[in-house]
């Protein structure tokens, strides 16, 4: 059995189902939004054997507390207390002709911005892998020191660390994420970040490849840059392995980015524990990260399709059925 930790907060999206801005009486698909918990729920839909997925979060006693156990419980592992005179945060994702997304946050002072290392801890001690985000420590101090107590444990015990860094300018500037992501990065087994963050965030005009390889000799493990509509790249150190990724019609994207990473480790772990992959040589790791990096790129087309987070990744069967009709070879740099 492989065992997956996780732990952040989320949210009760309302996805507007008309185009244009927030209106009081529009129609909107109600949906969980949090990339923890949609990473965990997209993983579980994939149906990798064996595999066991905790998230742990806090909740506010109200609504939107209940629609997300009510959403979650059943599908993952889920230990999220509710707190009397504490909310859940909410969030109003709008869509525009122009193809521009809108998200606009009702977080602040959340029950889960109070979460600590002692309500996550326990779930450690027997897991394969930590899955974290660079959203969780822009929410407040106490989780910023949640998050690095929870590297800290985790480099003490051998256990790998994922690591979705998922910059938000809505919850912090640049210069200070990017303080933060590059003290977190060090801790990472496997890195996921995209092209454009990495323009954001650290600004140096570099290619893709160049920035694969930079944050490669920071983590010494697995680097994943994605590309957008252009697939995805991957650098272990050695090789920069590219995919150029699957052509589909965009109806929302939002989602797509957890999709992938619930892709790529699908697609790892169905084949073999993650410190077995880990471990490999370069030569003998590529093989299964070029059938990741394939699946990974399936999931993200897939789920801009469709809308909502967790509701629009695709099921195993799918995933496998578009390999079959859209076989797209892997390429070394």
């Amino acid at each position: 059995m492989i065992k997956l930790v996780t732990f952040g907060e989320t949210m009760v999206q309302y996805n507007a189902r008309y185009v244009g801005g927030y209106r009081e009486e529009g129609e909107y698909l109600e949906d969980c939004a949090g990339a923890e918990s949609n990473v965990a729920v997209d993983l579980g839909r994939l149906g990798v054997p064996g595999m066991e997925i905790t998230w742990v979060s806090r909740l506010g006693d109200d609504a939107p507390g209940d629609l997300i156990l009510t959403e979650l419980t059943g599908r993952i592992r889920v230990f999220a207390s509710k707190y009397v005179g504490q909310h859940t945060g909410i969030s109003y994702l709008n869509h525009y002709k122009d193809g521009e997304h809108v998200k606009t946050y009702h977080r602040k002072d959340s029950a889960a911005s109070r979460l600590t290392f002692q309500e996550v801890k326990p779930h450690l001690e027997e897991s394969d892998l930590l899955h974290l985000t660079g959203i969780t420590p822009a929410l407040s101090e106490t989780c910023r020191e949640t998050v690095f107590d929870a590297l800290r444990y985790a480099v003490s015990s051998n256990l790998p660390v994922s690591l979705d860094l998922n910059f938000r300018p809505q919850l912090w500037k640049a210069p200070e994420a990017r303080s933060v992501f590059d003290e977190m990065l060090e801790f990472s087994s496997i890195l996921k970040l995209g092209y454009d963050e990495a323009e954001t965030v650290w600004a140096k005009g570099w290619s893709p490849a160049e920035y694969a390889r930079y944050f490669q000799s920071m983590n010494g493990g697995l680097v994943v840059l994605t590309l957008g509509s252009g697939g995805a790249l991957a650098c272990d150190g050695k090789d920069v392995i590219s995919h150029s990724g699957f052509s589909v019609e965009v109806l929302d994207p939002v989602g797509a980015g957890d999709a992938f990473v619930a892709g790529l480790l699908g697609g790892i772990f169905r084949r073999m524990r993650p410190e077995t992959f880990l471990d490999l040589a370069s030569d003998a790791r590529r093989p299964v990260l070029e059938e990741a990096l394939r699946i990974a790129n399936v999931c993200g087309a897939l789920t801009c399709t469709r809308r909502g987070d967790t509701a629009a990744m695709p099921t195993v069967q799918e995933v496998d059925e578009f390999l079959a009709s859209n076989r797209t070879d892997s390429t070394a740099g």
